[in-house]
């Protein structure tokens, strides 16, 4: 007997689900914010007993995990229980791989009165934090603390997501010093120190951000790791053989990138590296999450976007670099490295 052809949705269909990624953002961000997985386990318990212990309103808290729950982020029982899945797991704070922060981040003011503006960023190729601020990211984060600590948060549960895949892949053995540039709150600096017992390093960001620092954050590299504070357009850290940057480069346009680059082959020795952690935009069409996080670049940069091998290549050729090779690791970030001329 002919096995029926697998029913097609209609175009409308298909397009309604693309459109309702938005409840699908809000509401994870929602209950990121609120710690609803916080006060949850794989035992299913009362949505009446979750929303008193996450401060949330039982009646909407349990419409937004029903929803949820059917994309696979709660598991749901009778008598309105929810138990958390593998993939709400890691909504809780202290999860390892956790993506709390970043929920919480893509419900931040900055972000959602950035995306409001998408189709000014399509008329003109500007930026939709500007459009919305009339100032870039980085000069809101400032003036937001709170919002800047939620964004260095989520910047740290993205690179507990990469680092050890990055040390894994590869080599640090032949380094001395190495200076994580704009390297947040040292998650990835501290990754690499711990693998590698021999190599020094350096933590290098801007004021606001080290300023923060956790007391905890590199105590057990004392005496292999400094802190320095300052602008990558005016100046990076003497002394190193080696930089490292990780979702730094996309932040920013060719111009932007060529002065960073540029400071840095000032200094490095002949046998000097610049490693940039980044994902690479595939050159064939299909799916790519380099793809996706380059929208994010469009909207809340000016001049920032995820680049493909080539245009990584053009970049360094245009600051004084080569690129030596580029390492896939287990995620989809990679290590580009790069070498003087």
């Amino acid at each position: 007997m002919a096995q029926a052809a697998t029913e097609v949705p209609p175009p409308q269909a298909l397009m309604m689900q693309l459109l309702f990624g938005k409840q699908v953002c809000y509401s994870l961000s929602g209950v990121a914010r609120l710690g609803v997985a916080d006060h949850m386990d794989a035992q299913p318990r009362p949505v009446d007993e979750i929303a008193a212990k996450a401060g949330a309103h039982a009646a909407s808290l349990y419409r937004v995990m029903r929803m949820l729950a059917s994309l696979g982020v709660f598991k749901e029982s009778p008598s309105r229980q929810f138990a958390l899945t593998p993939v709400g797991e890691v909504l809780k704070t202290d999860a390892p791989g956790s993506l709390r922060y970043l929920a919480m981040m893509f419900g931040e003011e900055f972000s959602v009165r950035a995306y409001q503006h998408v189709a000014e960023c399509l008329r003109t190729g500007g930026d939709g934090v500007t459009e919305a601020f009339g100032q870039d990211i980085w000069r809101v984060l400032a003036e937001h603390p709170d919002q800047c600590e939620t964004f260095q948060r989520a910047m740290t549960n993205s690179t507990s997501n990469s680092a050890e895949a990055i040390v894994e892949a590869y080599d640090f053995s032949g380094i001395e010093r190495i200076a994580d540039v704009g390297g947040g709150h040292g998650l990835l600096l501290a990754s690499i120190l711990r693998r590698f017992p021999n190599l020094k390093g350096v933590l290098f960001d801007r004021p606001e951000v080290v300023s923060t620092l956790p007391a905890s954050a590199l105590a057990d590299y004392d005496g292999r790791v400094s802190v320095e504070a300052g602008s990558f357009f005016e100046s990076v850290p003497d002394g190193c053989d080696a930089y490292i940057m990780k979702s730094i480069i996309h932040d920013w346009s060719d111009e932007y990138c060529q002065t960073i680059l540029r400071l840095m082959r000032e200094k490095l020795p002949k046998s000097g590296r610049v490693l940039v952690c980044e994902m690479v935009v595939p050159d064939e069409p299909g799916p790519s999450p380099a793809k996706m996080l380059d929208i994010e670049m469009l909207v809340m940069t000016v001049g920032g976007k995820e680049r493909t091998a080539q245009e990584f290549a053009d970049l360094f050729a245009s600051s004084g670099l080569r690129v030596n090779r580029i390492v896939p690791t287990s995620r989809p970030t990679s290590v580009i490295e790069a070498l003087p001329i």
